[in-house]
């Protein structure tokens, strides 16, 4: 599960366990707290989640968003988090041989990347020196992992959230998160491989029930008009629901909640807006949950299912007083307008100095607009877009992800505005500048 449970405290109380580190957890856990201070056992808490008011009785509790006012690790991800208490026992044990907290920074960038906090202050150092180590890598795991996944070259935050994190997270999402705790301390090669191999088997099962989920979810809203979207499904995988709420707000954009009911208990995940703070939205109905945390953007809790048609009226009527009509219509900032002579190698190259990106840094979209459609197909599954485009003089080459389906809606010879972020494309040995596509209209239509 989820956090601190009490049956997880009473099985580590009989074997012996007499201190307990959380990590990215704990912070909401006042009861399960008291339960293992009343067996004798000792809780230090490490969390980056919003506190509750009333804080949970632990032994000690390190979470940087109890520091006052601004600070450059407020926003550590949880990973982040543990580096910095592991880095602090360090210094309070006098030991100034720092070599083996060196040999962790790839598991902390790593875990900042794939924790979605903004890729800023302390979390950019821990991404970019994440990233140099991971690109070094000696973990045989994450080594076999990433020869799995294809990625041969150039370790990149896109490898992280695409690649990497997805099947790391599908062993706690579909069975026990232990599988990728022994693919990352593993030193047996052959086991690595192994392990690595079912971590993709895991990761293409919880595809196949994300889009089973995606679907059904899809299905129901419709045409929905309303400003938040709210549902709730029986038996559907609480570790997947999260994907598809954030599936759910990029499609429609608007809050989203979903909930999996499974024998009477009903565990939901939050996914938000810019400008809706959905952590303050469940907030206010918090006497309904069991338990509940997260951040402005994500959240989760856990409810009885019997409180669930309660928790949906007044979360639309939250959300409805929130969320004006303007707010549903997304905007996509242009960095400036790019000619497409100016769209070159050398440029390309340059912007990849800006690198890594991520939430509340992202990499800069730019604009070219009535470029000729001359040649395009669905790639990968059918849902990612190929396409190339013409100004008369250049020919540009460009990937759509997820975009599809507008293979089925564009035609060819007709002239578009393009929103896209510029790359370094690599293929058979060559290199070339390609567009990422953001979005496409037609051209001059709003």
């Amino acid at each position: 599960g989820y956090g601190m449970n009490n049956a997880a405290v009473k099985k580590l109380f009989d074997e012996g366990v007499r201190l307990i580190i959380t990590v990215d957890c704990g912070i909401s856990n006042l009861l399960e707290i008291e339960y293992a201070n009343s067996l004798g056992m000792e809780v230090v808490v490490t969390d980056h989640h919003n506190p509750p008011k009333v804080l949970p009785p632990a032994h000690a509790i390190v979470n940087p968003k109890l520091i006052d006012g601004d600070h450059r690790a407020r926003d550590l991800s949880g990973a982040g988090v543990a580096f910095k208490f592991a880095w602090g026992l360090y210094r309070s044990a006098g030991i100034k041989d720092s070599s083996n907290l060196m040999d962790l920074f790839d598991l902390a960038g790593l875990g900042t990347i794939a924790d979605i906090v903004p890729l800023l202050d302390e979390n950019r150092i821990l991404a970019v020196y994440g990233l140099k180590c991971l690109n070094n890598c000696v973990r045989p795991g994450l080594k076999s992992l990433m020869e799995s996944v294809g990625i041969k070259k150039k370790v990149t935050a896109s490898s992280v959230n695409f690649g990497i994190a997805p099947r790391l997270n599908s062993a706690g999402r579909l069975e026990h998160a232990s599988l990728s705790v022994e693919l990352l301390i593993t030193k047996d090669e052959a086991k690595a491989k192994a392990l690595a191999s079912e971590l993709n088997k895991l990761n293409s099962k919880r595809q196949s029930i994300g889009k089973q989920i995606q679907e059904e979810v899809f299905g129901q809203i419709g045409d929905n008009t309303e400003k938040s979207i709210i549902l709730s499904g029986a038996s559907w995988n609480p570790g997947v629901i999260g994907i598809v709420a954030s599936q759910v707000v990029d499609r429609y954009y608007r809050p989203a909640v979903l909930i999996g009911v499974n024998e009477g208990i009903g565990r939901g995940s939050a996914r938000s807006i810019d400008g809706i703070n959905i952590y303050a939205v469940l907030y206010e109905c918090r006497d309904l949950f069991n338990d509940f945390g997260g951040h402005k953007k994500a959240a989760g809790f856990e409810i009885v299912e019997e409180k669930i048609p309660e928790l949906i009226r007044r979360l639309k009527e939250l959300i409805d007083d929130l969320v004006a009509d303007e707010d549903m219509t997304p905007i996509l900032e242009i960095e400036t307008v790019l000619d497409p002579t100016e769209i070159t190698m050398g440029l390309a190259s340059e912007l990849e100095l800006l690198d890594p990106h991520g939430e509340e840094n992202q990499p800069p979209v730019f604009a070219s607009y009535g470029i000729k459609l001359v040649d395009m197909r669905r790639v990968g599954d059918g849902s990612h877009l190929k396409a190339r485009f013409t100004d008369g003089k250049v020919t540009l080459d460009s990937i759509g992800f997820s975009l599809g389906d507008l293979a089925d809606k564009l035609v060819l010879g007709d002239n578009y505005d393009l929103a896209y972020n510029l790359e370094v494309n690599e293929y058979n040995g060559y290199e070339s500048a390609q567009l990422n596509l953001v979005d496409i209209r037609g051209e001059g239509k709003l």
